[in-house]
């Protein structure tokens, strides 16, 4: 895979992974903006009135929070996986320019 392959790969994973942090940003807040009216307007003046509920609530609310918790946990792999590219890559041109210095200058 050639040297430009690489970084139109990485900038493409970069955008989607961003792009999966919004939808999924956005999905949640939207869930809890639905959820919070659902249960205003099922906890009336007049009592409480269980048809007023979202429906599968339950289930929206796992889904809701497993996104979100998938998105950390994908974040931070991706963190991870470019601290350890970028160590990689000083090490490779560390080792480079080594053989090129005049052994009086090595270390």
């Amino acid at each position: 895979m050639s040297k430009g392959t690489k970084k139109a790969l990485g900038i493409l994973s970069g955008l989607t992974l961003l792009g999966l942090n919004i939808a999924v940003s956005l999905f949640f807040a939207l869930w809890q903006i639905a959820d919070g009216a659902a249960i205003n307007r099922m906890e009336t003046t007049n009592g409480f009135d269980p048809s007023q509920m979202l429906p599968n609530a339950d289930l929206m609310w796992m889904a809701s929070h497993a996104s979100l918790l998938m998105v950390l946990v994908a974040d931070v792999l991706a963190a991870v996986f470019v601290v350890i590219l970028v160590k990689s890559r000083q090490r490779s041109r560390q080792a480079l320019v080594e053989p090129l210095c005049e052994p009086s200058l090595r270390h």
